[in-house]
């Protein structure tokens, strides 16, 4: 392959500004890929305030509009996709919208750039844009799923999966960010066994490393999270409570946004925290870098993640971490090893791990000095990007016999 071979990487979340975290990690792929021979080309919705066509890092970003009125695309980039599209007849008739605006935008720029294959991210929406646009094209075709759509299949869109399982089955490549993600979707269908690849988040090792000009604070508890259901928030602070009975010196911090957020402040008040945690919100990734280094410990309890990216990013900065033993979690942290694992949804569990680790300074520095090597080892965004290129060209290689 001379010639860097074009790839149309379908996505709902992508960067829409300097230090915007919707889809930041394949914003950071779709940079290093040019060095592996692959030259991407983005679409992604269009959010208000943003241009239709830019240039961003050197990758062209090409934003599909789908309804009237700015105010009104409003389905991507909030992580709520589902529960819009779901909650209302008129959610199903935006969807169809959507879904009609990203396939003829897909198509326009597939004519325009020359485009040599088909990568999407999240099987809802991309593969079902491209599952429709591929028929007369025969280009090949890649997704890579990051956890939200592997959920949505297994709990809500099995008879989508039907439609789509096709689609899936004759797919050029397949990655997915943990094992898993892998094992629930081999559970839908067992076809897909040697089918899917496991491929990691890639991070961004320029800005999350360890600091040593950030003092840490010794006393400190951080969880960067969203208020959701998902990420238990409730239990952390029920934890925490429990933490400050034995020490009071601790603080925790959550950096989050969320439509729970309510609940987190009403329970807050409930244990009397006030004093002792402070909630923040998101912050750019340059400064999420400062927040890792300045943490004794991060934590992310939340059950069923598809990876746990608060927790590796941590990791990169020298920190030492404690995840619920659910998920892609178990992917990242190997108990007592590069972290603490605690029985999700148990109060008492992590409570005890938070403690540990407060408390045993000596047991603290080992689990984050050997999280940090392993992290450097496996996230770095080089490698991975040089192992996702290589599935592509197999691809496309595949695809023309």
């Amino acid at each position: 392959m001379s010639t860097p071979c074009k790839v149309l990487m379908l996505t709902h979340n992508y960067p829409r500004f300097e230090g915007d975290f919707a889809g930041v990690f394949i914003s950071l792929l779709a940079r290093r890929l040019p060095e592996c021979g692959i030259e991407p080309v983005i679409v992604a919705p269009h959010a208000p305030g943003t241009p239709e066509f830019e240039e961003m890092d050197g990758v062209k970003v090409y934003r599909f509009r789908y309804a009237a009125k700015d105010e009104d695309e409003n389905l991507a980039y909030h992580g709520s996709m589902h529960k819009l599209v779901l909650g209302s007849v008129s959610g199903i008739f935006r969807f169809k919208s959507f879904l009609d605006s990203f396939r003829k935008a897909a198509n326009q720029i597939i004519s325009k750039e020359g485009i040599n294959a088909l990568a999407g991210h999240w099987l809802v929406p991309s593969g079902m844009v491209m599952k429709t646009i591929n028929k007369g094209r025969n280009l090949p075709t890649f997704m890579y799923s990051h956890g939200t759509d592997v959920r949505l299949a297994r709990k809500y869109f099995r008879a989508l999966y039907r439609y789509l399982s096709d689609f899936c089955l004759n797919l050029d490549g397949w990655t997915v960010v943990s094992n898993y993600l892998k094992e629930e979707m081999v559970a839908l269908d067992p076809r897909l066994k040697n089918r899917i690849e496991v491929l990691p988040i890639p991070h961004d090792e320029t800005v999350f490393f360890r600091d040593e000009s950030v003092i840490r604070d010794e006393n400190l508890v951080v969880a960067v999270t969203r208020f959701t259901k998902q990420k238990r928030f409730d239990y952390l602070l029920r934890a925490f409570a429990r933490v400050l009975e034995s020490r009071p010196q601790s603080k925790l911090e959550l950096y989050a946004g969320g439509p729970l957020r309510s609940d987190a402040d009403e329970l807050i008040a409930r244990f009397g925290l006030s004093d002792r945690v402070a909630i923040h919100d998101p912050v750019p990734q340059p400064e999420l870098r400062d927040v890792y280094n300045k943490a004794a410990v991060v934590v992310l309890n939340s059950v069923e993640e598809g990876f746990g990216l608060a927790l590796s990013e941590a990791m990169l900065c020298g920190t030492a971490v404690i995840g619920a033993n659910s998920g892609g979690i178990v992917d990242i942290i190997e108990h007592e090893k590069t972290g603490l694992l605690v029985e999700a949804d148990n109060t008492d569990s992590l409570a005890e791990a938070l403690l540990r680790l407060l408390e045993e300074r000596l047991l603290r520095g080992r689990l984050a000095s050997a999280g940090h090597e392993y992290a450097t080892g496996t996230y770095a965004s080089a490698a991975l990007a040089g192992r996702y290129a290589e599935i592509i060209k197999r691809g496309l290689v595949h695809g023309h016999q």
